[in-house]
């Protein structure tokens, strides 16, 4: 019976670890957006506050959520409100090709015209808890991305109809 007890609490604890790495995985992908000011034509200026272990980690993921932000989420606030990616299954269906548009130093990176990842303000570097919150201004070229996405195949293009 000891030895079925000391099994059930070993295994429990592996469970309970391995849950707590997948979550750190997942970290980079958590993130917030405050909406700044529409810019030039084709572009929109906001704030994203991307959590991390370290300032490096947060500063590594902002540009790449806020694309995930203009793609999937939308900017509240902003004309944007609805993402650009609004198809159920849409990231499914093209899996390859957002792992490979959203790798490191992938083109995501052509669509991110401005950051301030070089002066964050102190107010934007925050601790939460055990994590780094660090918020960065970025300038994401709209009208550019939705062309790339309308050309892979993402989305239907404006002038497609319904």
């Amino acid at each position: 019976m000891k030895t079925i007890c000391s099994f059930l609490l070993g295994l429990m604890m592996a469970t309970v670890s391995y849950a707590q790495k997948d979550k750190n995985k997942l970290m980079d992908d958590e993130y917030e957006v405050k909406f700044l000011r529409t810019a030039t034509e084709g572009s929109i200026l906001f704030k994203v506050y991307t959590y991390g272990k370290n300032e490096e980690a947060c500063l590594e993921n902002a540009k790449r959520n806020a694309v995930k932000a203009v793609l999937f989420t939308g900017i509240p606030g902003s004309d944007l409100q609805k993402p650009l990616v609004t198809a159920a299954g849409a990231v499914e269906a093209h899996k390859d090709f957002f792992n490979a548009f959203f790798q490191k130093g992938g083109k995501y990176l052509q669509y991110v015209a401005l950051s301030t990842d070089g002066s964050i303000e102190a107010e934007d570097r925050l601790r939460v808890g055990k994590l780094t919150k660090i918020g960065v201004a970025v300038l994401v070229q709209k009208a550019a991305l939705r062309k790339q996405m309308e050309d892979a195949g993402v989305i239907k293009s404006l002038g497609s109809g319904f």
